[in-house]
């Protein structure tokens, strides 16, 4: 397969460096797949295509749920699929595209999956490392995406003081390059910036411009090592497998039933459109109540009857 040719033309279109990652993995993933069925590129066919997908279920691998997700195959079959259109360009249409009369799994607008609190305190609790304690309530409080958290530095990071009730709380603030490679401020909550501020004293860094987060091997703590580490948590901890966009489904719904506006939402999640903030507004039993008897309230000190 003409891998790396492919990603010089792919970046010329696109400057985003998880696109280009993950077009590479996928497509090299592909790869290793024909080598072991001893076929070659300008052999595939559209029932290739179909043993590949099975391929793919049986390498799902330790940090996934039990089957692969209809939007992971349509994601996989779209890059094949343009490695394809490219490949059919580059060789004058002798070669067709199998992937594009397939089809493809239907995805649907699935529901948001918010890990419980029950769960959630159990994983925090648990968790004794100060860096994967810190990790963990970042995603909580911030609601960034696993490659967005990835990329941050120490200095991607400022502490801001906010005075409640005589009380001091301490913020994180910043700014990300997220999806699309659109900028976006985020925002991280005390409990988060509480356990950063420990995580940082214990590894003593001077330097600001260091990833915020490392690996043992003091590099920068890769997505996968992310990934991984949350799994062996829940596995030791005996809780169900949590995947790392869970946690995202988890801040976006709880500052949903605190009472957070849809717009507002939709800015720390760094969302395109409402749409895709919309199906977080399913309002909890427990606001509802609140919101009503607070409503009472107001009603009763302001009308006789």
């Amino acid at each position: 397969m003409k891998i790396d040719e492919f990603m010089l033309e792919l970046g010329s279109r696109t400057n985003s460096k998880e696109t280009m990652r993950a077009y590479r993995q996928d497509l090299e993933r592909f790869e290793r797949f024909l080598k072991s069925e001893g076929i070659r590129i300008n052999q595939v066919k559209r029932s290739t295509m179909v043993k590949y997908l099975a391929y793919l279920e049986a390498l799902r691998g330790r940090t996934t749920s039990e089957r692969l997700s209809p939007a992971t195959k349509n994601r996989r079959l779209t890059i094949v699929s343009e490695y394809f259109d490219w490949l059919q360009r580059d060789s004058d249409k002798t070669i067709s595209n199998p992937v594009a009369l397939m089809r493809r799994p239907t995805v649907q607008n699935e529901n948001p999956s918010p890990v419980d609190d029950v769960d959630l305190s159990k994983l925090v609790t648990g968790l004794q490392n100060l860096r994967d304690k810190a990790l963990i309530l970042i995603f909580v409080y911030s609601g960034l995406r696993l490659f967005e958290l990835y990329k941050l530095n120490i200095n991607s990071i400022s502490i801001r003081v906010r005075q409640v009730d005589g009380q001091k709380e301490y913020y994180g603030h910043g700014r990300i390059l997220g999806k699309g490679s659109k900028e976006r401020n985020f925002i991280i909550g005390p409990k988060a910036v509480e356990a950063l501020k420990a995580y940082l004293l214990a590894r003593q860094s001077q330097d600001a411009n260091a990833p915020l987060f490392l690996s043992s091997r003091k590099t920068r703590l890769s997505c996968r090592s992310m990934q991984h580490l949350l799994a062996e948590a829940c596995r030791r901890l005996g809780l169900n497998h949590i995947h790392v966009h869970q946690l995202r489904h988890t801040f976006a719904t709880r500052n949903v039933n605190a009472g957070m506006s849809m717009e507002v939402l939709k800015e720390l999640l760094g969302h395109e459109q409402l749409t895709a903030t919309q199906r977080y507004f399913k309002v909890d039993a427990k606001r509802i109540q609140r919101e009503y008897y607070a409503a009472m309230e107001y009603v009763s000190q302001s009308s006789d009857l």
